[in-house]
């Protein structure tokens, strides 16, 4: 259990560990019940950097300063599925060319503007969540993001034959990824459920996009798209967050 748990934060950070449990495909599966709490100890670590700079740059800094540090901690992982897709949903006119694109590791206009724009809409949305002073709700993105990411590897099949997720739908426990999940959705819902609400409706609406414009043209899922999946609703969580204070 504890190398399944080390496994997700290797695979998901960039974060090294004082045990480091070597990489197998074997695990991959049984580590996706850990996303969601590796996503609560990405949400922490930018709390906490955030809390610490609060003290000594102005709020508008410090968003910039919470959104590097949470690309840093990913090591931009998601980014880079996010980019890829991008590019995908530009030049793809078939499912076998969308495929194709996002195997190729250029970087076109596609992947800059969905880069770009998850980015702004990040940073502003943080700027205005850090002015409220409530830094508990800046956990909720990470979490639920992670929860999605681990439903969606289990109900949508892979595209290819081989890649780094092809291996995450082997070994998979359903019960185990339903507690953590459960688990992770009473910690948000007890820190605030107004937001959590929000939270779960902007995961549903990141959700309709990632499908109608990627699962549903390929038939399943790549890894680019769990990429896709998780900076959309990370996204769309922040946004849900803003509004939920209004």
């Amino acid at each position: 259990m504890i190398n399944e748990f080390l496994q997700a934060i290797q695979f998901l950070t960039r974060l090294r560990l004082a045990r480091q449990p070597e990489y197998t495909a074997g695990m991959a599966g049984a580590a996706v019940s850990w996303y969601a709490p590796t996503g609560l100890i990405i949400g922490v670590l930018m709390v906490l950097a955030g809390w610490i700079c609060s003290f000594l740059v102005p709020p508008f800094l410090v968003s910039a300063i919470v959104l590097g540090v949470w690309v840093a901690i990913t090591g931009a992982l998601h980014l880079d599925g996010l980019g890829d897709c991008g590019d995908a949903w530009m030049g793809g006119h078939n499912p076998e060319r969308m495929l194709e694109i996002m195997k190729d590791t250029s970087c076109g206009i596609g992947a800059i503007v969905a880069v770009a724009l998850v980015l702004l809409l990040k940073f502003s949305a943080l700027t205005l969540l850090i002015g409220q002073g409530d830094w508990s709700l800046l956990i909720f993105a990470p979490v639920l993001a992670r929860i999605s990411l681990s439903l969606v590897i289990h109900y949508v099949p892979y595209r290819r034959a081989e890649g780094l997720g092809s291996s995450l739908q082997a070994n998979l426990n359903f019960n185990a990824i339903v507690i953590s999940s459960l688990l992770m959705s009473l910690l948000l819902s007890l820190i605030s459920f107004q937001a959590f609400v929000y939270g779960v409706f902007a995961c549903g609406i990141a959700w309709l996009i990632i499908y109608r414009f990627f699962v549903k043209p390929i038939r399943g899922a790549t890894g680019d798209v769990y990429g896709a999946l998780v900076e959309v609703t990370e996204t769309l969580v922040l946004v849900g967050l803003v509004a939920s204070l209004n």
